[in-house]
């Protein structure tokens, strides 16, 4: 949309603003968006089964990330601040008139320059990071409520390569983690930093990492989570006992790794798994076929299914692998 449609107080709004300090999404962002817009774009409908408008959530940082509403650093090509900034008259000015609309100068302004300086919903100090607890676990991890991810913590987990997302518009507190095009040089180091997101975690791709048994510790204590991808690292039997903890895990991905036979009955107490992937392991075919009467109605994959094609090509580092 063209510029020309801003009106001379929002430039000036604009340049007054671009002096001064880092706009705070939680205290100046989230109340305008609060105020005027989550009546019809919140996942947060208790009352209702109803999705947010157009699949829009703008209620929490994860809502907003994956409504593709926002151009980090250029606001011009933010459909977020491009809509609300449009004229009175243009039957696509958000919030519409008659429904909470329009925004005033100066919240139109204060979204431009959010936006303009990178659109961060952390504090930019990283004061709500907090530290790991030396003692955590993964009772005390079960016991925190599930509320909104910690901003700071999402946003270093990014500085650190992760790619962090929530599961769906109506999930906005369930997050996965994956490291995509930074897995070559992902170490243990980076992985533990997920425990300051511990309670919000509920999948968590790690193939082609360079984690390590030690690793599988911090994996450990992520209490909710339901899905984890190991393959093609080098962990073995000594880091899977280490997920002993994890009653709720139903999807785990050990192809290319150097499990045997001897983690099977750790498995076998995993009651809510619903599929195990083990091709090139040290698992054998007697093994699994033990596993499989802990887990009668667990999909337990040795080998590829040609029927399905869904385990082709698995050597390929661009086949993600996905479960």
């Amino acid at each position: 949309m063209s510029s020309k449609f801003i009106s001379p107080v929002l430039c000036l709004l604009s340049v007054a603003l671009s002096s001064g300090q880092e706009v705070d999404y939680k205290k100046q962002i989230a109340p305008i968006l609060s105020s005027k817009c989550n009546s019809c774009h919140t996942a947060k409908k208790r009352e209702t089964d109803k999705k947010p408008k157009a699949g829009l959530a703008l209620d929490t940082p994860g809502g907003i990330r994956a409504g593709g509403v926002l151009e980090p650093g250029d606001a011009s090509s933010s459909e977020l601040y491009v809509r609300v900034s449009l004229p009175k008259t243009d039957d696509e000015l958000m919030p519409p008139t008659d429904d909470g609309g329009p925004l005033s100068a100066k919240e139109i302004a204060l979204i431009k320059k959010w936006i303009d300086d990178g659109a961060r919903f952390s504090s930019g100090s990283g004061q709500g990071l907090g530290e790991i607890a030396a003692d955590l676990d993964v009772a005390k991890v079960m016991a925190m409520p599930m509320r909104e991810p910690n901003a700071d913590g999402v946003a270093h987990l990014e500085g650190l390569g992760a790619t962090v997302s929530q599961l769906a518009v109506n999930l906005p507190q369930q997050l996965a983690v994956e490291w995509i095009s930074t897995y070559h040089k992902t170490t243990d180091k980076e992985i533990e930093q997920i425990l300051h997101i511990a309670p919000n975690v509920v999948e968590v791709d790690l193939s082609r990492t360079k984690v390590t048994d030690e690793g599988l510790k911090h994996i450990g204590k992520l209490a909710r989570l339901t899905h984890l991808n190991l393959s093609r690292t080098q962990i073995t039997d000594k880091g899977v006992a280490h997920l002993s903890g994890l009653r709720y895990l139903e999807y785990l991905n050990l192809y290319g790794t150097g499990v045997s036979n001897d983690i099977l009955p750790v498995l076998a107490k995993h009651r809510k798994l619903k599929a195990v992937y083990a091709w090139k392991t040290k698992i054998t075919q007697e093994g699994l076929s033990k596993l499989r009467k802990a887990l009668p109605d667990a999909k337990l994959v040795l080998e590829t299914d040609a029927k399905s094609n869904r385990y082709d090509n698995l050597d390929n580092p661009d086949n993600k692998f996905d479960f």
